[in-house]
């Protein structure tokens, strides 16, 4: 039975572990897709941009070559970089909803750089209003304050 522990960062701890894994990020919109059924009528879709997804992503392993979602390595460089994660977006959450994504391995290969592989963890900001609301000026706000601490922690966009 594997039992996960729960690391917490604090900024300079945060700081530190974004450059150990020469953490990156991509900012793109939340969509949900809400699904309306009425009896007689004909279903209806509709698109709603409901917030932001920001994925950092961390490399840095010794041996990529090795690496798998089993690997412990892998394993270990995502609980470090949820627990930073979870220290940039501590504030944005008083006026946003804010989920660290995955609670399980993601790894990913980034194709801009010989398929180098890297840990892949979402930031993602929604809100409390209901699925048929899009986002607001609050998903907006804790957006800017993700990124300006990920920016202060010397994390780069790409």
């Amino acid at each position: 039975m594997e039992t996960k522990i729960e690391l917490t960062a604090t900024p300079d701890h945060a700081r530190e572990i974004f450059i150990r894994h020469h953490a990156r990020y991509e900012v793109s919109p939340y969509f949900v897709l809400l699904d309306r059924r009425t009896l007689g009528a004909p279903p209806s879709q509709r698109r709603i941009h409901a917030g932001f997804d920001v994925d950092l992503y961390g490399n840095g392993f010794d041996d990529s070559a090795a690496l798998s979602v089993e690997n412990s390595e892998l394993r270990e460089t995502l609980n470090e970089l949820g627990a930073a994660c979870r220290e940039t977006a501590a504030h944005a959450a008083d006026y946003s909803r804010i989920e660290i994504i995955p609670g399980n391995a993601t790894l990913v290969l980034n194709v801009k750089s010989h398929l180098e592989p890297e840990a892949l963890v979402t930031i993602r900001i929604t809100h409390f209003r209901g699925l048929d609301q899009p986002a607001g000026s609050s998903e907006d706000k804790a957006l800017a304050d993700v990124v300006g601490s990920l920016y202060s922690m010397g994390v780069k966009k790409t």
